[in-house]
């Protein structure tokens, strides 16, 4: 399949994954719109949901430089006005192009034979005159010395404003969090307050046990209780007691009565990613001889994104201790401390440190690559060729990050005699809103610097001409030896990278661990993989010139590497193109293809990381099956998985009431330098159809189907945190005897005081199977009206491009179930499969005028686990185009055309949706120019 510059122009975008993720062959990943997770304001693109790191990305048929430690490629880097077509090939091309084509390729044509001086600008913003985006660029080229060489050189600026989620309603109100800027303490189930305190002080209708006849539930001593700016205790339970200090943050989500009290955090994040880019590329080619023709072309791209999260949160492991001495310590909270039977114990602060601002991270990449090499004729072989070549690419990545929050200098104010008042005015009281000092932001609060750089060095030779005449055409043959060495580090800020030793206090509280409450801590990687390649192809002409047998040509390809981490690894494919007639066309093949694991798969250090596993559900898999408001709890399981959570360490006095507000769990991410290679197996067979008649009506019709069956055996990944859970509780039959030894249930830990989840561990293995098939259906239909009968008024043109998904499936480890995602949504990026996604466009034209329409499908899905139904999305766009003269000419766009909101879910990715999968910004207008010399 191939999409041209017209149709990246039709988007109205500055940066062109806005086309690729449109497509159905592709599913959209952490893109533009994806602020947490994010990666850096990166455009890593994932072909069949396979992985951005199964995709292999290409520019004029060699690899680009990578942009992270999982080898994916950012194509924002890429020359976006010089990218003529790009070509998506589909299945393992491993025998092809090498490692990391598992999901296919694509290939970025860049125009490197422009010719004149060209002009282009555009602006774009949307309907509610936010999210501005500029571009412009300046290219000219064409030949040197007398027609011997060429050389063209093109230079952009490309800018994105950002949008947050409380200038959407359908975003307003997300991501919900259990941590305020109020603060609040969750007691340790070994030194609970006394119940019957706690109904006293709460009162009718809520004391526990709860009557039968009961509106409301109990507020059990074992939840979560918040302090309200007055100084009295609210109870998350039901919202009761809160005194809201006003704002949507604080309000979003309090119903008091009808739901538990969670933190607004999401109208303070994202929506849109800013972007600064700016993009330079030149290419020069001179022919010295027939034989020889030298050629180069460097590429350097610099740009400039960020993220923004709401501010800091400290919670479970990242949270702290308040000494029970501490002076802030309000009357009304001294008699829940009162109540408890060490009464001189610490207990647990969890805290959103608003003062300190929001947590931004700025992230500045520089990056280039050159090719330098010669090409041309073996005189005197037939019709052979070589080409030579030699490739050095760089990326460095500043991240500049603050709103970090010093998790030691916090505890130091805890635990000082005057509550902090000696080290910073004011000192910190913990117990509502803080309003902390200048000096005392400034004492707790960290700005840190990471550096990352990736280095990619080729070398590559190869040649190919015709061997022999054979009865139905030339034996063709193509061969090759490359050495590529690809090298990883990352140098994160000293304070990220510090743990503090953990200590046992005389109540027998802890404190240490991470030093940095914020962005997650992490750890020094540094690595380096290289292979030596070898790789041949044959194109055996078969049988032509027979009935039904045109032409059918056999294409037969290996390739071998030896990587300096998992050793030899081969990779093979045979290719059938059988031309019937001249309008009918079959094609297939099979293919093993092999990746080999990446530095960050192999070398990563333990780092901390709080993955997403949701809100507790009566109807549904997220949130902690413990929790006695999940579907786990009140399912016909509910004794077994009672068992295994009192197994697990959930305190007796607890599990009748155990809940747990938050969305995330603290965890950690890390590689396994025992990995090795990934292997698939792809199958595709295809049918392409041109028109037979002649008519005006039918000559331009053209269309195809293409059916793949893709296998991917010993997936390197992790198994998440919200999988881990689901694993343990059975949720899918991966553990019916609920035994708490179970594969998935030692993934992760509890914490004994509290009950919740702690060190849930992603760490990287060799799992089991990912599986996937479908058909991709594309239809062309391009006429002149007059010739059909109707007046002079141009020509018209019609493009479907349909994707129907047969198959998603996985299996997370050997012998467990295997898990279908076929037309199902979750709250993970890039899980999204749609049955049915669909493109089309229809264009006319007359003269100078062009008018344009793309319509946009994306079929119904069910939410992963649930019953949920999300309904199919359809958003209409409008293009336009206008040649004011030969040499200039203007465009405009108009997305979204009916303002169409994307489809809202509980737990969505971020913002209540899929950011990356539906269009959240609604309408938005673009007008460009173009000038040409």
């Amino acid at each position: 399949m191939t999409v041209s510059q017209e149709d990246f122009q039709a988007t109205g975008a500055v940066t062109i994954d806005a086309l690729i993720n449109d497509l159905p062959q592709f599913v959209p990943s952490i893109n533009q719109t994806s602020n947490n997770p994010s990666n850096g304001g990166q455009a890593n693109i994932n072909l069949r949901g396979l992985g951005t790191q199964r995709t292999l990305v290409l520019m004029n048929g060699r690899r680009v430089v990578p942009s992270n430690s999982s080898g994916a490629v950012d194509i924002n880097i890429l020359p976006t006005p010089l990218i003529r077509n790009v070509e998506v090939i589909s299945g393992g091309a491993s025998a092809a192009y090498g490692s990391d084509a598992l999901a296919g390729v694509a290939n970025f044509i860049i125009d490197n034979r422009f010719e004149g001086v060209q002009f282009d600008a555009q602006y774009g913003v949307t309907d509610r005159k936010d999210g501005a985006t500029e571009s412009y660029s300046v290219t000219m080229g064409g030949d040197i010395a007398d027609g011997r060489g060429n050389a063209v050189l093109s230079l952009g600026h490309s800018t994105r404003e950002f949008i947050y989620n409380r200038d959407r309603e359908f975003s307003r109100i997300s991501g919900p969090s259990g941590t305020s800027p109020l603060g609040s303490t969750v007691f340790d189930s070994t030194n609970l307050p006394n119940q019957a305190f706690i109904n006293g002080y709460f009162g009718s209708p809520t004391v526990c046990p709860t009557p039968s006849n009961a509106a409301a539930p109990c507020i059990s001593n074992t939840g979560s209780f918040g302090f309200n700016n007055s100084g009295s205790i609210f109870s998350y339970t039901q919202t009761r007691n809160f005194e809201s200090p006003g704002g949507i943050d604080y309000d979003g989500f309090a119903n008091p009565g009808v739901g538990n009290y969670v933190y607004n955090t999401g109208a303070l994040n994202y929506l849109q990613l800013p972007l600064d880019r700016w993009n330079a590329y030149a290419a020069v080619d001179y022919e010295l001889t027939p034989a020889a023709e030298i050629y180069g072309n460097l590429l350097f791209t610099q740009y400039e994104a960020a993220q923004e999260l709401a501010a800091t949160p400290a919670a479970s492991t990242t949270g702290f201790r308040v000494p029970s001495t501490n002076p802030f310590i309000t009357p009304t909270l001294r008699s829940f401390l009162n109540a408890r039977a060490l009464p001189n114990n610490s207990f647990r602060l969890d805290k959103r440190f608003t003062e300190v601002g929001g947590r931004r991270s700025t992230e500045d990449y520089t990056v280039y690559q050159g090719t330098t090499g010669v090409r041309g004729d073996l005189v005197g072989l037939r019709d052979w060729t070589y080409d030579i070549y030699a490739q050095l690419g760089r990326m460095e990545r500043v991240t500049v990050q603050t709103g970090n929050i010093s998790r030691s200098s916090v505890q130091t104010l805890l635990d000082a005699a005057d509550g902090g008042r000696s080290i910073c005015a004011g000192g910190f009281n913990p117990f509502g809103e803080s309003n902390l000092s200048p000096a005392c932001i400034a004492y707790i609060s960290r700005t840190s610097q990471n550096v990352t750089e990736q280095y990619q060095r080729v070398v590559e030779a190869s040649l190919q001409g015709s061997l022999m005449d054979l009865p139905a055409g030339d034996l063709r043959f193509a061969a090759g030896v490359g050495y590529r060495e690809d090298s990883f580090e990352f140098r994160p800020d000293a304070s990220l990278s510090r743990i503090n030793p953990t200590v046992t206090r005389a109540d027998g509280g802890t404190t240490g661990g991470s030093e940095i409450a914020g962005f997650n801590p992490s750890q020094p990687l540094k690595g380096e993989t290289n292979t030596v390649e070898y790789f041949a192809e044959f194109l055996v002409p078969l049988v032509s010139n027979l009935p039904m047998v045109q032409q059918l040509d056999l294409t037969l390809g290996y390739r071998y590497g030896d990587y300096n981490t998992v050793g030899g690894v081969s990779a093979y494919r045979a290719d059938l193109d059988w031309e019937i007639n001249d309008f009918l066309r079959a094609r297939g093949g099979y293919a093993q293809s092999v990746r080999a694991p990446s530095i960050g798969e192999l070398f990563a250090p333990l780092n901390t990381s709080f993955p997403s596993i949701g809100a507790p559900s009566l109807t549904g898999v997220s949130g902690d099956p413990c929790d006695v408001r999940s579907s786990y709890r009140n399912g016909p399981n509910a004794a077994q998985v009672r068992a295994l959570c009192l197994a697990q360490g959930i305190s007796p006095a607890a599990i009748n009431s155990f809940q747990y507000s938050n969305n995330q769990v603290p965890g950690f991410t890390g590689g396994n330098p025992d990995l090795f290679e990934e292997t698939s197996e792809s199958y595709t067979a295809g049918l392409v159809v041109r028109s037979p008649f002649s008519t005006p009506w039918l000559s331009g019709l053209s269309a195809s189907a293409d059916y793949y069956d893709i296998t991917i055996e010993d997936v390197i990944g992790s198994i998440g945190a919200a999988a881990q859970l689901q694993g343990c509780f059975n949720s899918a039959g991966q553990n019916p005897t609920y035994d708490p030894n179970n594969g998935f249930c030692t993934l992760f830990q509890r914490d004994p005081l509290s009950g919740s989840v702690i060190n849930a561990r992603e760490l990287n293995a060799n799992l089991a199977t990912l599986k996937t098939s479908g058909v991709d259906l594309q239809l062309d239909w391009n006429f002149v009206m007059e010739d059909i009968g109707l007046p002079a008024w141009g020509d018209l043109s019609l493009n479907v491009i349909v994707g129907w998904l047969e198959n998603f499936s996985r299996q997370d480890v050997a012998g467990a179930p295997i898990t279908e995602r076929t037309g199902t949504i979750d709250s993970v990026f890039g899980n999204t499969f749609p049955e049915w996604k669909s493109l089309t466009s229809v264009n006319w034209r007359n003269a100078g005028f062009g008018l344009g329409a793309r319509w946009r499908r994306i079929g119904e899905m069910t939410q992963f686990g649930t019953a949920n139904e999300i309904p199919e999305k359809d958003y209409f766009d409008l293009n336009a185009s206008w040649e004011l003269t030969d040499s200039v000419s203007l465009r405009a766009t108009v997305n979204n055309l009916t303002d169409e909101d994307p489809a809202v879910y509980s737990p969505g990715v971020q913002a209540n949706t899929d950011p990356s999968t539906y269009d959240t910004l609604g309408r938005r207008y673009s007008i460009g120019l173009t000038a040409k010399f």
